[in-house]
């Protein structure tokens, strides 16, 4: 078969949607000899292995779960630290299970699998219809390719559970991919650069809201779990949220984009001038036009979070730190708060540090934004706690902005609602 870059473009919006980022990301396709099987790099170019596309990809189904395999690999590439043996193995048996299961339609039931891999042994974890029964890894099997719960189990687990089955066996089997094992790169091996953050994100949120939108994720309990443990691994707090609430008195690495209008002398006419117009419409040709365009540019604006530590968020906070470490590219810092405030770099939240008194004061909040005049900030807090009368009148009159991000079971109702918009975390996240 032969692969373009519109049949691959068409397939994945097929599956996608005609509007996704996805899609669109895969910008060019090349041969490699370098690659066994199939890669995207970081510039969103598709390097394919012709020896292997012209002996196992014979239809639109294979190309879909070819190019979609290495698609959630970039979800799985830093949810797995690790790049072993047995992480390569377990990332590909979840995502060959997800693609022949959740996109059973797009992949023809995953046939490519089924051409590729044995249904005995190691390699029936990689397909589905596999001969597993009453062998070492049926339970494995089951977990992934049956629609009736019988234990949950998580990538770490699997991971494990081969690295104990399997032992000190070697397995050498084609993954599809781009598979690269410690220290192959510096022998030679052109292992692709992870994509940033970003764009990692923005595919993994494709992702998730195609499985949002039906897939039956419901039928395969287990298999949906892992693929959204490793979705969610990749998603921070929408940048186009936080951006309405970016300010000038917090300087990050946040970009806001805006457009700076400028002229360019040119005979052919673009955006012509008034002047130009004037001339046109009396009959007159201007050798050269007075162009205006508009051209993006990019400032760089902050964003000031004040993050609830008191003792009543203990259950949810390693999940809360998970999500601004994602930030630590764009946000230097942020605000811890519980009776009183601390401004804490990223890079401390990133090992986990936390100063709290255990108490909870939005007045201690209230202030702090006051202090450093900033026009907007937001709040991330369970909501238990309330804000003075004179602080809240003294926001108000500076016209203080404030987005409220809920966790846990809080109430919409609380003094920060009054100020701007309020919304639960899940919705936050994207």
């Amino acid at each position: 078969m032969k692969i373009t870059l519109s049949t691959v473009r068409q397939v994945l919006r097929e599956a996608l949607g005609f509007e996704s980022f996805t899609a669109g990301f895969i910008r060019r396709i090349e041969e490699g000899e370098w690659c066994p099987t199939a890669a995207i790099n970081r510039e969103g170019v598709l390097v394919y292995n012709r020896e292997f596309v012209a002996k196992s990809v014979a239809s639109r189904e294979d190309l879909f779960s070819l190019i979609f395999h290495e698609l959630l690999h970039i979800v799985f590439q830093s949810f797995i630290y690790d790049c072993g043996p047995m992480e390569n193995l377990a990332a590909d048996a979840i995502i060959n299970a997800v693609i022949s299961q959740l996109y059973s339609a797009e992949s023809g039931g995953g046939k490519l699998f089924i051409k590729l891999y044995s249904k005995e042994g190691v390699e029936g974890l990689l397909r589905p219809r596999s001969g597993l029964q009453n062998s070492r890894f049926e339970r494995l099997y089951q977990a992934l390719y049956t629609s009736w719960r019988r234990e949950s189990l998580t990538t770490g687990e699997m991971i494990q559970t081969l690295k104990i089955l399997l032992h000190d066996e070697k397995v050498s089997i084609l993954l599809l991919g781009g598979h690269f094992l410690k220290g192959e790169a510096k022998q030679g091996t052109r292992a692709p650069e992870p994509l940033d953050r970003e764009t990692a994100a923005r595919i993994a949120e494709d992702i998730k809201k195609d499985i949002a939108g039906g897939r039956e994720a419901g039928y395969y309990p287990t298999i949906s779990e892992l693929l959204m443990e490793a979705l969610e691994s990749k998603l921070s707090i929408r940048r186009s949220l936080l951006l309405g609430y970016a300010t000038d008195r917090k300087i990050d690495r946040f970009k806001e984009e805006f457009r700076e209008r400028h002229s360019i002398v040119s005979p052919i006419p673009l955006c012509p001038s008034k002047k130009d117009l004037v001339l046109l419409a009396s009959g007159l040709l201007p050798l050269y036009f007075h162009n205006t365009l508009n051209r993006p540019k990019w400032k760089k604006k902050g964003i000031a979070i004040y993050l609830d530590v008191s003792g009543s968020v203990n259950d949810a906070l390693p999940e809360i730190l998970g999500i601004l470490r994602r930030l630590q590219n764009d946000i230097t810092s942020i605000y811890e708060f519980s009776n009183e405030v601390v401004e804490v770099s990223m890079k401390e939240l990133a090992r986990g540090k936390v100063r709290t008194t255990f108490g909870t004061s939005f007045d201690s909040v209230a202030r702090s934004i006051l202090e450093k005049e900033y026009q907007k900030a937001v709040v991330i807090t369970d909501g238990y706690s309330s804000i003075n009368d004179e602080l809240q009148k003294q926001m108000k009159e500076r016209g203080v902005r404030i987005l409220t991000i809920l966790f846990g079971g809080a109430s919409e109702r609380n003094d920060f609602a009054s100020f701007g918009e309020v919304i639960h975390l899940k919705d936050a996240v994207g």
